[in-house]
């Protein structure tokens, strides 16, 4: 099977216990059993005709995975991701990276799985067909727009206040962008044209925290991930993300998860399954 892309099988004892960045897309199917992962902080509960997509880059966390967990996996790299979504409009994959989560019942499911999953699966192991890798191309098309149809219309039925849920949107990404650079809530509410408060109110009604918090808990899952993969040193590390100096990011770190940095890195778990409470 090619290197760019691989459709396998993830059960509770594959996933790891710790907070990683992916390095692949991912098309993720459970189909059966439970699980919860953060994506990026955003917290998505995963059961049976749940369909989520990661793109590469995101950071993922799996919690409470029951022991029938059953997800079909089908991971992409990143250049493949740019043969499946060159065409797509960019408003939908836009839309896509904040609304990522899909959930299927009764015959749709039946048709996302025994149609797009099973076509998928064939195509992938299809290594005669010459067109083998344009054929998959298109059937991750074809199951982007039925997770996107799915996802608008979800998004329909439970946010019927789009404007502040537009700005949810739009704060997020701007923090993932800069927050290496700013983890100021005014910084933030001025490049959104509205005030700290009336920022920080619109985050705690969608999503149940604070704007700092959210800024505060995103740099936090920056720095782990980063403690855990690579073998940076802690000044390193301040630099990277601009901090004074170390003695500053570990007061930061420890503020907000209860220990050093480097108690945090020496503390790395093997894999284990994700039970986490």
């Amino acid at each position: 099977m090619s290197e760019e892309y691989l459709f396998h099988t993830r059960r509770r004892t594959d996933l790891l216990s710790y907070p990683c960045r992916a390095e692949k897309g991912e098309f993720l199917f459970c189909l059966q059993g439970e699980v919860q992962i953060y994506i990026n902080q955003q917290k998505y509960a995963l059961s049976a005709g749940s369909v989520i997509l990661v793109f590469p880059g995101q950071i993922t966390l799996y919690k409470d995975a029951t022991e029938d967990l059953e997800l079909t996996v089908f991971a992409f790299s990143s250049q493949f991701r740019h043969e499946i979504f060159y065409s797509l409009p960019s408003d939908k994959v836009s839309f896509m990276r904040e609304h990522n989560y899909s959930s299927f019942q009764g015959e749709e499911w039946d048709g996302v799985r025994n149609h797009y999953l099973e076509l998928l699966r064939r195509k992938s192991a299809e290594d005669g067909n010459v067109y083998q890798r344009e054929l998959i191309v298109y059937c991750c098309r074809m199951l982007f727009y039925e997770i996107c149809n799915q996802s608008e219309r979800l998004y329909r039925e439970t946010k019927p206040n789009h404007l502040r849920w537009r700005l949810k949107d739009r704060f997020i990404a701007l923090v993932i962008e800069s927050f290496r650079e700013q983890r100021s809530v005014d910084y933030y509410a001025d490049k959104l044209c509205v005030t700290g408060r009336h920022l920080s109110k619109t985050i705690q009604q969608t999503v149940g925290c604070t704007a700092k918090e959210w800024i505060d808990d995103y740099v936090i899952l920056e720095l782990k991930v980063t403690l855990h993969s690579t073998a940076l040193s802690i000044q390193e590390i301040a630099n990277q993300f601009n901090f004074p100096d170390q003695s500053y990011l570990g007061r930061y770190f420890k503020h907000h998860t209860g220990m050093s940095p480097t108690a945090y890195r020496e503390k790395r778990e093997e894999p284990s399954p994700a039970n986490e409470k």
